[in-house]
């Protein structure tokens, strides 16, 4: 029922978010076509109920204009600097859409994530009340299980796989898991301090990826991109830091002030012959020499 209810606001605030303004009639005409409604009406003390939790979680004002009947968010510049809202608001706002289309969901294809169906809900739990996990732990590079006394700080969603960042409690080093390689996971009732100056945007300022390494200090790189790629980088950069310094006919180069960490290198990678290194010269001999490695695997 609880997660039913947090369905029902996220619904009540896209709605109204994607209308701008939007009367109640106009509110109940959706409603009544959504997977909520079963065909009813939503009260109108249900609305102001449903509009005064909104408020109190995400902290969304959804007003009134009294000249016009309409209902709008005040405060709508927020969700836009929000990421988790926004996040939440085009998840679920996608997975009502599929469950209004009923007919036709075996037409759209979703990418699983089999890491969120075991502990992403217990961590979660633990970030918001800041309790210490107690967490057993499997690398892929060892054959024993590592018991780690963790505080969690954030979490991240990356290539598929959910990560959670946090320190053990015998040292002040961030440091990432992998949430499929976490064999068991215990909330303990000890509490923490999160740091009040710890961002994880800033822990992941300089980085592609969940990878930041302090020995890998940020340095401006220049990347080429052939054909039709450059269309690709304008619409979805490669770093937030990105910017376009030449543009012709053929190619387009971007240039990027990032930690060249192995998730850069696989990125890059991954775009094949439709980009290249330009500068500086050590990253560019760096991927060469990945390159080697691969060259190597396949022969002559």
């Amino acid at each position: 029922m609880a997660k039913e209810l947090f369905n029902r606001y996220i619904w009540l605030t896209d709605t109204i978010y994607k209308s701008g303004r939007i009367t109640f009639a106009g509110i109940n005409s959706k409603w009544k076509r959504s997977c909520y409604s079963d065909g009813n009406e939503i009260a109108l003390r249900t609305f102001h109920n449903h509009r005064n939790a909104i408020e109190e979680i995400f902290g969304i004002l959804i007003s009134c204009d009294g000249r016009t009947n309409e209902y709008f968010i005040e405060n709508a510049q927020d969700i836009g600097r929000n990421k988790l809202v926004h996040w939440l608001l085009n998840s679920i706002s996608i997975t009502n859409m599929i469950r209004n289309s009923i007919f036709i969901q075996d037409r759209i294809i979703l990418e699983n994530i089999p890491s969120a169906q075991k502990f992403l809900g217990d961590i979660v739990d633990a970030m918001s009340e800041n309790r210490v996990l107690q967490i057993f732990y499997l690398p892929f590079y060892k054959e024993v299980v590592l018991e780690i006394e963790l505080l969690p700080y954030f979490v991240k969603l990356f290539n598929r796989r959910w990560y959670i960042f946090g320190r053990s409690s015998d040292s002040e080093v961030v440091k990432v898991y992998a949430l499929d390689r976490i064999e068991r996971l215990i909330i303990t009732d000890h509490l923490f301090t999160l740091p009040s100056d710890f961002l994880p945007d800033n822990h992941l300022y300089n980085s592609i990826g969940i990878m930041s390494v302090a020995a890998v200090k940020p340095i401006d790189i220049v990347i080429k991109a052939f054909g039709n790629h450059p269309k690709y980088l304008r619409s979805l950069p490669l770093h937030h830091s990105q910017t376009e310094i030449e543009t012709s006919a053929d190619y387009s180069l971007f240039k990027y002030r990032l930690a060249p960490t192995y998730d850069f290198y696989q990125d890059v990678f991954s775009r094949r012959e439709q980009v290249e290194i330009v500068s500086p010269q050590e990253v560019r001999e760096e991927f060469k020499r990945i390159l080697s490695q691969i060259s190597k695997s396949y022969g002559n």
